[in-house]
């Protein structure tokens, strides 16, 4: 067997596995559930939800996001917003948007405790001021539709869940991170099934950021937010406690409902995943290096089958090709179309999927030439990220 013919099979191989792939995804898809379309009925009686909100030199945006959450009509709701130390006048910007509403509670953080994340430490503090026999843990800068904390609580108290991850809309201000935001939620379609999050035998676990919902005595059994103190990726290690102490557990799409604006542009996309190299930093950067690579040659198989047959190759390996490059771009269209009805930005998957792996690689770097990252204005050395981490993938 010659060269030309062995690479020949093994790209032929990874088409398959793409194939595959596409496959899984959308099964995994299917079982993502919009709460927009779910008609529960109301509860008996409508439980008190505290509201808790981090942010940090957030008042470009988080004024109009603030006042989405109190023009909500759910009928007993607290608002606990944590000023974690902003230097922007973001305090100011959340009072005068909630406009004297005695349902926001408002405290600041001037100084962060040593071993802790800066925006651990504020939805810790805003637990222990919470009243809420919910807690619904949230980023500054989603912005809800009247109605969907009805919606939520009333499907979890229908269907017995003592947690909701919503998956919210994405709104970027750039096409190309758009294309590798399609990326993004291509990678989670394929790595958690909604259907696995909710199923108490399995492992799977999912947390949302933006829209975490939590029973308030799931919570509490639970060790908290101290077991979290240090865990740069809190939203999804809180749906792992959760389901560790028993809690039942769902994650549905939140479009129609919730939506967040984020990354307007390339630059603030590769400084937003700044923080996550710490997960890859314990390890040889060649060692990263090479697994990049290697995700990258897997990701343009059915690209490089389809030019190598149309070039002389062998006509199965054209066909393969053509078939797994046309399901890989049906499946990027999907990835966006589902949360955010668009689906053109998926057609340039080829370099959302060469920008994601930059801006992941390029956070690696940083953490290994600065031995630590740097997050909401502090720095966190790598031997203290390591030690305080209580998820991984």
């Amino acid at each position: 067997m010659t060269v030309i013919t062995f690479a020949a099979y093994l790209i032929g191989a990874v088409c398959v596995l793409v194939v595959v792939e596409c496959a899984v995804f959308w099964r995994n898809l299917s079982h993502l559930r919009p709460l927009a379309n779910e008609r529960s009925p109301d509860p008996a009686r409508w439980p008190r939800v505290s509201i808790i909100v981090a942010a940090r030199d957030e008042a470009d945006s988080v004024g109009a996001a603030i006042a989405s959450r109190l023009a909500d009509d759910y009928p007993d709701l607290e608002l606990i917003f944590v000023d974690d130390r902003s230097t922007d006048g973001t305090g100011a910007t959340v009072r005068d948007a909630a406009a004297g509403d005695a349902r926001l509670r408002l405290i600041r953080i001037d100084e962060l405790p040593q071993g802790w994340l800066g925006k651990v430490n504020a939805l810790h503090r805003g637990v222990q001021l919470a009243t809420g026999e919910w807690l619904l843990f949230s980023d500054a800068d989603v912005f809800v539709v009247r109605g969907a904390l009805r919606r939520a609580i009333a499907y979890a108290i229908a269907e017995d869940l003592d947690m909701i991850a919503l998956v919210p809309e994405f709104r970027t201000g750039s096409v190309l991170v758009d294309a590798a935001w399609a990326h993004f939620m291509r990678a989670l379609a394929l790595l958690v099934d909604p259907k696995a999050v909710t199923d108490p035998t399995r492992r799977t676990v999912i947390g949302s950021g933006s829209f975490n919902l939590v029973r308030r005595s799931a919570f509490e059994r639970t060790p908290g937010f101290e077991h979290l103190r240090l865990e740069t990726g809190d939203d999804v290690a809180l749906g792992k406690m959760v389901k560790d102490a028993g809690g039942t557990v769902a994650m549905l799409n939140g479009r129609g409902l919730a939506r967040v604006a984020m990354y307007r542009s390339v630059g603030e996309y590769l400084r937003g995943v700044e923080k996550n190299g710490s997960s890859l930093a314990d390890r040889p950067f060649a060692l990263v290096l090479a697994a990049f690579a290697a995700l990258l040659a897997i990701e343009y198989a059915p690209l490089a089958a389809t030019i190598a047959g149309a070039l002389g190759g062998p006509i199965w390996l054209l066909a393969l090709g053509a078939v797994s490059l046309m399901l890989t771009t049906a499946v990027f269209c999907s990835a966006l179309w589902v949360n955010t009805h668009t689906w053109a930005a998926g057609l340039l998957w080829p370099v959302g999927v060469a920008l994601m792996v930059f801006g992941v690689a390029r956070s690696a770097y940083l953490a290994h030439r600065r031995g630590g990252v740097v997050w909401r204005g502090t720095f966190y050395p790598l031997e203290e990220l390591h030690e305080g981490r209580r998820f991984t993938l």
